[in-house]
């Protein structure tokens, strides 16, 4: 699996979770911490039995009057970008986790907040229970508003117009009238930002609640992260050496842990500090961090052990070469970059997700003539100098090129009219080979001119008199810069005088 500083997109996709179950919550922090995880996935919709039988109401939670029921869930985001839910609840007759036709929707509510570095937060502090639309650093939920009502409201701005952590919220307003979906929205969400949902059933009546993104198939659609269905600490993490980095892990059972940390390509790991109650570690350095789960606040009884590496890219020693899979003089050639990494190698660690440039000098210096993308082959390339740019991806300081490097060609034409423009004929970079040989003639196998290597090349005479637009053969004699051993080759073609 490649490994990537977040960039980036997926496709039609519904929303699936592990171990859902509703919890009668008493108290809003403890109610919050028991936040099960959910994310996007190809396998199934995220659909789970709702609450019933919950007096407890959190009264006055942004633009929700009450709390009834509610349901608590966390994701990570993966490709950056918008998601878009849509949110629903109804009595599943059939339990088939499908709204079939004929089967009541049920009112549901929801609020969320994020964006988080992480999971384990301290719900009653992190969690804004208002809006500050009078700006005066005093959030109340009467300012907050019902995202029917402004569906800006939460989306507008960096931190919408509520200016606090509430990403959204609502209510559907008029049930009595069918509407049963309410939309929740992430609108310019980050890779491994962590978010907050509650859920809430207020009608009180045993059903099923589910989410679905609906913008999946969408430009600019960002994914939830489905590595926090798994216990252990994630994936590996490249970072453009933007430090601290938050990492953290968790094991079913588990109720202290410890984390370690090794060199990258070693196992020889030390411990860093003592066993924890909160398996979340801010890295400061790149490594490999081992983070182990305990059944006793001791950390006597080990119940699960993963590790995660963490690169930092930027400091990384790129060396870019390029591969040309034709021989020269075949008119048209696939380029392959190829990279190397010091002091490590990082791809052998998985960390594959670099973007390849193609530069071409056109006479005034290089400019790019095939844009950054992730593949390393450029196809149908034309004979000139060129250069590759490579860099891992979302991490400009890492951007390295390689040598210059010229592949021999010659063009398909001249016009020798005086204007300063293709006057002459010549060989494209034959200039380093002054062994070659090079030979014009015309249709009928006269010989017209001899060529020198980097010279002047042919201005479409003979013996001082102006030749006609026609088609003339050349052929080289030359080495091979395709071949290590340098060959001998030989080349026959054709090319245009138009006048």
């Amino acid at each position: 699996m490649a490994k990537r500083i977040p960039q980036i997109s997926l496709f039609l996709i519904f929303v699936c979770m592990s171990n859902f179950s509703g919890f009668a919550q008493l108290d809003f922090d403890v109610a919050c911490r028991t936040a099960q995880p959910f994310c996007s996935d190809a396998a199934q919709e995220l659909t789970f039995p709702n609450i019933t039988g919950e007096d407890i109401s959190f009264q006055g939670l942004g633009c929700l009057d009450s709390t009834r029921n509610s349901s608590w869930y966390f994701l990570r985001i993966d490709e950056a970008g918008e998601l878009i839910f849509d949110i629903q609840q109804w009595v599943d007759g059939n339990n088939n986790s499908n709204l079939d036709r004929g089967e009541r929707q049920l009112d549901v509510d929801f609020i969320a907040w994020g964006p988080f570095t992480t999971s384990f937060i301290n719900c009653e502090d992190a969690l804004a229970t208002g809006c500050d639309t009078a700006g005066d650093d005093t959030p109340r939920p009467a300012e907050c508003v019902n995202n029917v009502d402004d569906p800006d409201f939460y989306t507008t701005g960096p931190l919408g117009l509520d200016n606090t952590n509430i990403v959204d919220c609502s209510f559907a307003r008029n049930p009595g009238e069918g509407i049963f979906t309410e939309t929740f929205t992430i609108p310019n969400a980050q890779s491994g930002e962590y978010y907050f949902i509650l859920i809430t059933n207020f009608s009180d009546e045993a059903g099923v609640i589910q989410l679905q993104q609906t913008n999946l198939d969408e430009d600019n659609a960002g994914t939830t992260d489905c590595t926090i269905l798994e216990p252990g600490v994630g994936p590996d993490i490249a970072t453009c050496g933007d430090f601290p980095v938050t990492i953290e892990g968790r094991f079913p059972g588990a109720v202290s842990y410890q984390w370690e940390r090794a060199d990258l390509g070693s196992t020889n790991f030390t411990p860093i500090g003592g066993v924890t109650l909160t398996p979340v570690l801010d890295v400061t350095t790149p490594g490999v961090y081992q983070l182990i789960g305990y059944s006793d606040t001791a950390g006597t009884v080990e119940v699960g052990r993963d590790d995660l590496t963490v690169v930092d890219v930027s400091a990384i020693e790129i060396t870019v070469s390029e591969n040309i899979t034709e021989e020269s003089f075949a008119g048209s050639y696939t380029i392959t970059a190829e990279i190397t990494t010091a002091p490590i190698d990082i791809q052998a660690l998985g960390f594959t997700d670099f973007e390849y440039r193609l530069d071409r000098d056109i006479g005034n210096g290089f400019q790019e003539y095939r844009e950054y993308q992730s593949s390393p082959v450029f196809s149908d390339v034309p004979p000139g100098d060129y250069r590759i740019a490579a860099r891992y991806a979302n991490c400009l300081v890492s951007e390295r090129e390689s040598e210059i490097f010229m592949i021999l060609g010659y063009p398909k034409y001249f016009t020798p009219n005086g204007d300063g423009f293709h006057d002459t004929w010549s060989l494209i970079n034959i200039e380093n080979q002054p062994g070659a040989q090079i030979y014009i003639f015309d249709r009928y196998g006269k010989l017209l001119k001899q060529l020198r290597p980097g010279g002047a090349g042919w201005d479409g005479t003979y013996n001082g008199k102006i030749m006609p637009s026609s088609d003339y053969w050349f052929r080289v004699e030359f080495n091979e810069p395709r071949d290590p051993n340098m060959r001998r080759r030989v080349f026959a073609g054709s090319f245009s005088l138009i006048r």
